[in-house]
């Protein structure tokens, strides 16, 4: 069942990435079908192909349009799932938590996880303002945060909600 919280119009970067999971959870049947599991945080699989290619097929184009018709450039993005050492030279969504708990730091993106119920957790780096990560697997509770887009480089800080 869907939470209030997420009953409520989500628009830009927050909408994308909720169909994105909205796709994982609407395959669950069918990699429970062939065996591909599901539930492993970190696991190398087949799933972990599905994921990255639905990322690829559902957020990025969207934000890759903004940009080269906005701005007229195509940042690096990163791809789903992975952890990088430092975000200085790249673009990322930033999740925003709605908790005061998260305040320091700058939290990026990097996967969903399953606590509870699948892909109820994103799991995030924390970052500082020169794109340094400060923290790495910080899980926060899906209904707790919003997204949005953002690149910081010689182009100057852009953020796309």
């Amino acid at each position: 069942m869907e939470s209030n919280e997420k009953q409520r119009k989500l628009t830009g970067v927050s909408a994308l990435v909720n169909i994105f999971r909205e796709s994982l959870l609407s395959l669950i049947p069918v990699f429970e079908k062939i065996n591909i599991d599901w539930k492993q945080l970190q696991e190398i699989d087949l799933f972990d192909n599905v994921t990255e290619t639905l990322f690829q097929i559902i957020v990025l184009p969207k934000i890759e349009n903004y940009m080269v018709k906005k701005h007229n450039f195509l940042p690096p993005m990163p791809k789903y799932g992975f952890f990088y050492k430092d975000y200085s030279k790249t673009s990322f969504i930033e999740v925003l938590p709605n908790n005061v708990e998260y305040t320091s730091g700058i939290y990026v993106f990097v996967m969903f996880a399953s606590k509870q119920e699948p892909f109820d957790t994103v799991v995030c780096n924390v970052i500082d303002e020169k794109g340094n990560v400060m923290k790495r697997n910080i899980e926060i509770p899906y209904d707790d945060v919003l997204f949005r887009f953002q690149y910081q480089g010689q182009e100057g800080n852009i953020i796309l909600s």
